[in-house]
């Protein structure tokens, strides 16, 4: 087992462990207190050194609020900024002991510092972010391990035991508004117009990225939820039908993807960033082409969510093969401490190397893949690569 230290200097937004599930909070917060809190449970010693309101253990990790440590000690360091300066460059006034350096990147915006800093390895949320990482950024191959975010599936069990009641006609849109509010909207528009049983559930606004919430356009059949907990947020998406993620943003990841398609929702996805990563077109999803702002792609959503809602048997298909969606905390959890274990032993080890007489070589460059719990690893460029025994 070993000690983990994460380290934050984003200052935009006061939160703790318990922000997450209380009121609901941005990508970049809710993963980073998600993995510390699967990380404690697997049974390392983990520690937050972040923008917390006061020194406490929540969920097993310890919290400590910026500015009460001068010095950080440990096994492994995570340093990580998602917003507002995202600025790395605060880690240097610290003191720091520790046998390995992380960086772990959430998005395309390169962090002030980064070169500064000291790292052994950058963890990107996606090829996506590896590959912007690498071209844009300088980032040797090698030096990249690509780590999806998780979902929580204590939330979406829990959800499940209460048996909620799946709508036909709802969708979904959490994310924040500038992504692709409007075209969820317009979408909604047109299915009123065929059917007036459609309606629209909308999660999160500024507040996530710890911006004032200046109001809220309104449209029939439009419910808007706010920020909300997890747990909340969980039973609400297993009473949705389809999650509507259409916009023109490069996504880095796609927090609201998988959790979406834990809940067994049918997600709508535009073909930018990772989102091509997540889903499975026809088969647990489906990637949207074309510009979400145009009235012609609008149109063809509504068309085809109109299709499905009279479709029961293919709606039941696709929610089936999202819920297998693998990249839940505890196998992340798993996946970081396995890569950790690799890098601190120095040698490749009979079972976690994937060789070309039993198992694929990279595609990417012909190198080796690592294999850990959610799939298969190239240590030469950094690709991953899903196992087929896991899909």
């Amino acid at each position: 087992m070993y000690r983990v230290v994460f380290y934050c200097p984003d200052k935009h937004i006061e939160y703790d462990g318990n922000t997450p599930y209380r009121t609901g909070v941005g990508g970049g917060i809710t993963a980073r207190v998600r993995m510390a809190k699967a990380l404690s449970k697997a049974g390392h010693e983990v520690v937050m050194v972040v923008n917390c309101p006061r020194r406490e253990r929540i969920d097993g990790v310890e919290y400590i609020p910026l500015g009460q440590t001068r010095r950080m000690e440990g096994d492994v360091l995570i340093a990580n900024t998602s917003g507002g300066a995202m600025d790395l460059m605060p880690l240097l006034d610290l003191e720091t002991n520790v046998r390995l350096r992380l960086v772990w990147a959430h998005g395309t915006i390169k962090p002030t510092g980064l070169e500064k800093v000291g790292w052994d390895y950058l963890y990107a949320v996606s090829n996506f972010v590896a590959g912007v990482a690498h071209s844009d950024w300088g980032i040797p191959q090698d030096r990249i391990f690509v780590v999806y975010n998780a979902y929580e599936e204590e939330l979406f069990s829990r959800a499940e035991d209460q048996n909620p009641v799946r709508d036909p006609f709802r969708l979904v849109y959490f994310s924040h508004p500038s992504k692709g509010l409007d075209t969820a909207i317009a979408v909604l528009k047109r299915l009123r117009a065929m059917n007036p049983r459609f309606h629209l559930l909308v999660f999160g606004g500024p507040g996530l990225w710890g911006q004032p919430d200046t109001g809220f356009p309104e449209a029939e059949g439009l419910i808007y939820k706010g920020l909300v907990g997890q747990r909340e947020l969980a039973r609400e998406l297993m009473q949705c039908s389809y999650s509507i993620c259409l916009q023109s943003r490069e996504e880095p990841f796609g927090m609201t993807t998988i959790e979406s398609m834990r809940a067994g929702c049918v997600v709508m996805a535009s073909p930018v960033g990772a989102f091509e990563e997540l889903i499975r077109d026809g088969k647990d999803g489906f990637i949207i082409r074309g510009n979400h702002c145009s009235d012609s792609v609008r149109k063809r959503v509504a068309m085809l969510i109109q299709k499905l809602s009279q479709d029961p048997f293919t709606m039941q298909e696709l929610g089936y093969h999202a819920r297998k969606s693998i990249w839940d905390s505890d196998t992340m959890a798993s996946t970081w401490a396995g890569h950790w274990n690799w890098w601190f032993e120095r040698s490749l080890q009979r079972g976690h190397i994937a060789h070309s007489d039993k198992f694929e070589l990279c595609s990417n460059c012909g190198g080796i893949f690592l294999r850990l719990a959610d799939g298969f690893h190239c240590i030469e460029c950094g690709l991953y690569k899903q196992s087929t025994k896991l899909m």
